[in-house]
Order: structure tokens, then sequence, then C-alpha cells
């Protein structure tokens, strides 16, 4: 399906690593960069804590040289704060500054920011412009379709993002009220993209390369960002490249052996940014992606989270690879 640009910033494929607050830190990025995502996004982060100077927010700005091109995403609802941080992710290296206008959780909303922004369309404007004035690489903006179920409102803060100086969009073709569940509505999307004359990314219910052309031929969207059905499986984007080229396969059976070499990979990244504790901990989070539908998955995870050790965790692995 091609390249796609934003702004001065060049996609080699319409394929993007959605941000996921909690997963996507530099490890997991590069893993799925390597793996073939056009765009990797990072785990949004708060505009004030990067204003006040936190130490670990500041560190969630960090860009690995093998993860280009790559879009960092910020939340808040103060434009001056938005635009300080906005300064912040592009003396990082980010190639791309994102705004979060979709995230649904009560304590972002509370806030006022996330999905609350779509509340108020001239603070909505004035975050936009003041971020893009702020920086020089391509400021992007994700939201949802609205509120409630039905309802479509992303028409017109879609225009408003454009108006301010957005280059693209992502929208995640829910309501608020939806989370993460139930079905993406494709006729509302498609409005979006019909309203708006920037490249609009489809984002939710994606699972596989059919949900995505389902979603891209559907509604005219420019590409798909992919989230949780790339927890443990890194190289799904290469899977979406080689269905788009050869054509869709039918559900194939597993094979375990990429996934424990990713594993193991990831493993090792992840212990060598965060350090053995801290990476030990920070990846058992991702095992039961991993090895999800394999035998005895659910036996392997239980003793793969009391690992403590990173020489203790691969044995472990080498154990329950040779017993498949």
């Amino acid at each position: 399906m091609g390249a796609v640009s934003i702004g001065s910033v060049q996609l080699d494929n319409p394929y993007a690593l959605a941000p996921m607050a909690g997963y996507g830190d530099p490890p997991y990025r590069r893993l799925c960069r390597r793996g073939g995502a056009g765009l990797v996004c990072a785990e949004m982060v708060s505009a004030n804590a990067v204003f006040f100077g936190d130490k670990k927010s500041q560190r969630m700005l960090a860009v690995a040289p093998d993860e280009h091109p790559l879009s960092v995403q910020i939340f808040g609802a103060e434009p001056e704060r938005l635009a300080f941080a906005a300064r912040r992710v592009e003396e990082a290296g980010a190639d791309i500054v994102d705004l979060n206008c979709g995230c649904p959780v009560p304590k972002v909303v509370k806030g006022g920011a996330g999905v609350a922004l779509m509340k108020d369309e001239l603070l909505f404007a004035r975050c936009v412009e003041a971020m893009v004035k702020a920086v020089k690489i391509p400021v992007t903006v994700k939201m949802r379709l609205g509120f409630r179920r039905g309802e479509n409102i992303s028409p017109r803060f879609a225009s408003l993002a454009r108006e301010s100086g957005a280059s693209a969009l992502c929208i995640h073709a829910r309501a608020r009220e939806d989370g993460h569940e139930g079905p993406p509505d494709l006729d509302a999307l498609a409005e979006t993209v019909a309203a708006v004359g920037l490249p609009v990314f489809g984002n939710g219910g994606i699972h596989n390369y059919q949900d995505a052309r389902r979603m891209m031929q559907g509604t005219g969207c420019a590409g798909v960002m992919v989230g949780r059905a790339a927890v443990g499986n890194p190289l799904l984007f290469l899977e979406f490249l080689e269905e788009e080229k050869n054509g869709a396969r039918e559900p194939q059976a597993i094979n375990a052996a990429p996934r424990f070499s990713l594993l193991r990979e990831h493993a090792q990244l992840i212990v060598d940014y965060y350090g053995e504790k801290l990476g030990i901990c920070r990846l058992r989070k991702y095992i039961g992606s991993y090895i999800h539908g394999l035998y005895g998955a659910a036996e392997f995870r239980r003793r793969a989270v009391g690992a403590v050790a990173l020489n203790e965790l691969l044995g472990l692995l080498d154990t329950y690879e040779a017993s498949l």
C-alpha cells in the first residue's frame, strides 16, 4: 500500500506501532522497528512532568539510533506546558511529536487531558497550535470518535487540528465509553477521513492483516496503528508486508522458535537498558503474549514471572522450549 508522508517525515510503509502506556519503551520499539513497523510511537509522557523536570519522564524521551522514524506522544491540557514538552521531545531526537486526545483513563481525563480535550474546541486548537509553533518537527494528534457510542465529533476536531497546523491524525475508531472493546466504527472513521485533507491513521480492533486491509480499504485512511496485537509479536508488521505482497494466508500453526528467539533478545535488550532487576521485572508483562497459545504456557508463565535474574529466565526458556 506504499509509503506515507507525515509532514517532512517519510514512512516506508503504512503500518505503525501505536503508543501504549507501559509498553512502548526503547527496547520494545527497537524490536518493532526491526520487525517492519513503518513508524514506532513511544508511550505517552506527561507534559506537566516534563515541565517540572521529573527524571522518570525525562528518561521516557530517550531515543535509540535504530528506531527512527519515531513519534513521541505527550499529554496535557495547558498549551504553554505542551509547547515546552514538545521542544524537549524535539531536542531528544524524535521525528514527530503527538498530542494525546484519546486516552479514556479517568486519572488523565480528570486533569482535562486525553479525550477530555475533545470537550473544548478552543482549548484543543490552542494546544495544537502552541505545539506546532514550538517545534520544527511535524505535530500529529491522536483522538477518538467521541464520548458516547454512535456519536462522531472527530470530523470537527480533525478540521480544527488541520487548521491549527497538525500534519497528520490518528483516529481510534471507538468512543470513550467503548474503551478498547468492541468493533471499530469504520463508517465514522471514513467520515473523518473524507472531512480532512491530512493523512489519517486508523486505530482500534486490528488483530491481523485482514483487519488492517479492511480498515484501509473501507475508510480511505493512509495507514493503521496497531497496539495490543503487536505485544509479544514485534514481527507482526513484517507479516503484514508479506501478506500485502503475496496475499493473505490461511491461519498457520504456531511456530514457537521465532517467539523464543525474540523473547531472548527482548530480555537482553531490556536488561541492558534498565539493569537486571528492573529489566526482568518489566519484561514479565510481555511474557504471556510471547507464549500465548503454546502448550503449557500458563505453567511456564507462573515460573517465569518468579525469575529475578537474566540467566535464570533464559534457563527456564531453554527448558520450556525443549519440552515443546
